[in-house]
């Protein structure tokens, strides 16, 4: 199998990208994109860039740009790119719709469930937020040791300190260097003693 090369205008944008160089993933975007306005990639990063700088309206605008060049079946990934810039906007409930999208389009991703989880946990509806981490946990394509961290904490919030310990304990068996289920695990243990 071949390895296909990219361009050094594409890989100057993921190495800004990759380095959170936000305006200079713009700039290179937006002249990338006019001699290629069919990247799906480049707008995907456009709109991620235009977000981390509160340019909301247009990163939404390069979010459906990239829908639209996705055709009738958008990966899920980007439903919950544009979930996770109206959850920067703070605006939890369209980003709960973005997050169900994502999760109708692949049920058996555990990223919407921990996105939706995630939110649900923020806006302390912590049932809510326990029944995404547990959807997550039994899908086939899922970061476990995220998805046991996540269950661990909303346990932390509702004070089942058993059941947190065991997820922490869960996440850092998969992932020994784990240093936030590390703390949050030192964390329930201080507190009980």
């Amino acid at each position: 199998m071949s390895k296909q090369k990219i361009s050094a205008e594409a890989q100057a944008i993921l190495s800004a990208a990759d380095a959170g160089l936000h305006l200079t993933t713009i700039r290179l975007v937006e002249k990338f994109v006019e001699t290629n306005p069919h990247s799906v990639r480049a707008w995907l990063d456009l709109g991620q860039a235009l977000g981390q700088l509160a340019r909301y309206e247009q990163a939404e605008q390069a979010f459906q740009k990239v829908i639209e060049l996705s055709g009738d079946q958008p990966n899920g990934a980007i439903l919950g790119e544009i979930g996770n810039l109206y959850r920067a906007r703070g605006d939890f409930e369209t980003a709960i719709a973005w997050y169900q999208k994502q999760i109708d389009a692949e049920p058996d991703d555990a990223m919407g469930y921990l996105y939706l989880g995630n939110i649900q946990m923020r806006r302390g509806n912590f049932a809510a937020a326990k029944a995404a981490f547990a959807s997550a946990l039994a899908c086939d394509r899922v970061c476990l040791e995220e998805a046991y961290y996540s269950m661990g904490l909303v346990n932390r919030c509702l004070g089942l300190i058993s059941e947190a310990k065991t997820h922490f304990k869960k996440a850092i068996e998969l992932d020994p260097k784990f240093t936030q289920a590390k703390v949050a695990l030192k964390d329930v243990m201080s507190a009980t003693g």
